[in-house]
């Protein structure tokens, strides 16, 4: 993985009350003499031999899903510290689904599931087939509560029944990113406004920003993939906060309905009439957009800092590209417009299969494992990072962060997939910048830069996350916003108002009332 960079807080982010270390012992049932078989009590007075090997499988959503060899080093250090054999399944988020649906229908199931995907996990929970509430295990993972806060208890809450572990989000370092050398060049300034952010598009596109006498640059680009307008949608931001929120006058509200949407639309409108954005933004995809991204022909697009780091990989890794692009705060179109999309709330979730949880010995096995290895512990930076596991070491930079050169890295250079060996715990949070020389370079402290900048920006409160809404009625209103949002951006559809109607009777009314429950239900609307 290329360069991560996080931080322990979000300046601006919600994260409210962090629960204490450990939780209370009224959280964990008190050792009955009937205890049933999957109960912390049972585990906690089973008989255990330390010396006995367990064997545990993981399925989870890795980052390159390939698979390793005899020689992990990672799996043999697991084997070594905690006398679990475990295998690993990591699969693409669009694979997940259909595989372990068969995996639980027959009798070889895995132990442990992590997936980035909270739909996916409460669906399996719901079949009956993830352990049923983790509430009564808490005390005995301590290192991994104490780094909770309400909103992730909430994010991972149903029906009062805690159903997995949240896993600490990463760093929420995405924000526009303009190219600096471009503003200079014309002699613009940082557009704080939606009006100037116009203008600035308009110039990029028109006014030979490289200074290369041809007419090849666009303002603006984004990632469709043909589905819908990719993430140039953090523009709607300029006007209010998108979805499901709370506003000022604290009543349940929506984008869609209180006109946000609108504005945004009109202002992509504008942008596509006049061609300033990249002519292929709907039907590219993230990895069919970057040769041009990182080609120098696109001046705005939302990223976080690692854009410094690949724009430098894609020329030479010459130090050229270092300066070419500003972290911005996204601009201002309305009274409560002008602020970053909401963080994440969580990283994915953990959680253990009901067959692995009947058994007391393997239960309490992975209890150990998972508290022993969540950030910030030693464990951590082990199946993380790989120190003590394959030779890493982590060098201190200034502020907190930390630096990993791979340079001489034995295995991952080679087998890209011992990356998913700690996906389920990985957290930019480390703030952990991870290179190919032996200390940090120019375009390493210009990430640090751009992403600490990103974080200090106001964000929304992260409301959407805590909702649990009725998914087929969710996709519904999704596939009819995506097909009359790009007609209405290519002048193929003006009434607005025609749409909203629409929307709100497709089920937009019932999921806003429902979400007005839910909020009012955990104390985030009066």
């Amino acid at each position: 993985m290329k360069k991560k960079l996080g931080s322990s807080a979000f300046a601006g982010a919600l994260l409210l009350t962090v629960i204490a270390a450990g939780c209370s012992a009224p959280n964990e049932p008190a050792a009955m003499k009937d205890a049933t078989p999957d109960s912390p009590s049972a585990a906690t007075n089973a008989a255990k031999d330390a010396t006995k090997t367990i064997k545990l499988e993981m399925v989870e959503n890795g980052w390159f899903n390939t698979p390793t060899d005899a020689g992990n080093p990672w799996q043999q250090w697991i084997k070594d510290t905690f006398n679990i054999e475990l295998t690993m399944n990591a699969m693409p988020m669009a694979d997940m689904e259909t595989k372990l649906l068969v995996r639980f229908a027959s009798t070889e199931q895995p132990d442990l599931i992590f997936s980035w995907d909270r739909n996916l996990i409460k669906k399996l929970h719901k079949q009956g087939v993830l352990l049923d509430d983790w509430t009564p295990y808490l005390s005995k993972l301590p290192n991994v509560t104490k780094t909770w806060n309400d909103q992730m208890k909430a994010f991972a809450t149903v029906e009062d029944k805690l159903i997995a572990l949240p896993k600490l989000a990463d760093a929420f370092t995405w924000t526009l990113m303009l190219r600096k050398d471009w503003l200079d060049a014309l002699q613009l300034s940082v557009p704080t406004t939606d009006a100037e952010l116009l203008e600035v598009l308009r110039k990029f596109t028109h006014e030979d920003p490289d200074q290369n006498g041809k007419d090849d640059t666009w303002g603006i680009s984004s990632a469709g993939s043909g589905s819908d307008v990719g993430e140039i949608n953090v523009l709607e931001s300029m006007y209010g906060q998108s979805g499901f929120h709370v506003g000022a006058d604290g009543k349940m509200q929506h984008s869609i309905v209180n006109g946000t949407h609108l504005k945004f639309l009109k202002f992509m409108r504008t942008v596509v009439e006049e061609k300033l954005i990249d002519p292929d933004w709907y039907t590219q995809g993230w990895e069919q957009r970057k040769p041009k991204l990182f080609g120098g022909k696109v001046g705005t697009v939302h990223y976080p800092g690692v854009i410094v780091q690949e724009s430098e990989k894609a020329n030479g890794a010459t130090g050229s590209a270092v300066d070419w692009w500003e972290a911005i705060q996204i601009p201002k179109g309305a009274e409560h417009g002008g602020k970053r999309p909401p963080a994440p709330i969580a990283g994915g979730m953990l959680a253990v299969s009901a067959q692995a949880a009947k058994d007391p010995e393997k239960m309490e096995r992975i209890l150990n494992f998972i508290d022993s290895t969540v950030y910030p512990t030693e464990g951590y930076w082990s199946i993380r990072w790989g120190v003590g596991v394959n030779g890493q070491k982590v060098i201190d930079l200034d502020d907190g962060a930390k630096f990993i050169s791979l340079k001489d890295d034995p295995y991952r250079k080679d087998m890209m997939g011992l990356y998913d060996w700690g996906t389920w715990v990985a957290t930019s949070q480390d703030r952990v910048l991870e290179g190919q020389s032996d200390s940090p370079g120019a375009a390493d402290k210009k990430q640090l830069e751009l992403d600490g900048k990103a974080m200090a920006m106001a964000s929304y409160t992260n409301y959407h996350e805590l909702l649990n809404l009725d998914p087929q009625i969710t996709s519904d209103l999704k596939k009819l916003t995506q097909e009359f949002d790009i007609k209405f951006i290519l002048g193929k559809e003006t009434d607005y108002e025609a749409f909203k109607q629409k929307w709100l009777k497709a089920g937009g009314q019932q999921l806003m009332d429902e979400a007005a429950r839910q909020l009012k239900d955990i104390g985030m609307l009066n």
